[in-house]
């Protein structure tokens, strides 16, 4: 499985990507709108991981940039923030921990079930 992590914050986003690695999840991080769709683009990746409070990265439209194949988006956000659709296929709250997180990433990847749009 093949993970994109759009976040602006690079510290966080990498420890992200080391945990999902550790799990034998290959995992890409961009820390900003325009990598994240240079890399979506040049990549097929099964899910992407977008920070909906990162500046230029919470809105539907970077979403559907970044998904325009046929990956699947998790959005991660504060508890609370996320008022109607947000064009993602699953939401999860922060603070998580990392199991929340793998079971989000493997649900969302091949064969982990139905696409659900909130």
């Amino acid at each position: 499985m093949r993970v994109l992590i759009v976040e602006d914050q690079a510290s966080p986003a990498g420890i992200v990507a080391e945990g999902l690695r550790d799990e034998g999840i290959s995992a890409d991080v961009a820390c900003d709108r325009d990598k994240g769709a240079l890399l979506a683009s040049a990549y097929a990746y099964d899910v992407i991981v977008v920070d909906r409070d990162a500046p230029a990265l919470g809105d539907e439209q970077v979403r559907r940039e970044l998904a325009r194949g046929s990956a699947r988006i998790l959005l991660v956000a504060a508890a609370g923030s996320v008022p109607g659709p947000t064009g993602a296929d699953a939401y999860l709250s922060k603070p998580f921990t990392y199991p929340e997180l793998i079971a989000q990433v493997r649900a969302l990847g091949p064969g982990g079930g139905r696409r659900v749009v909130w």
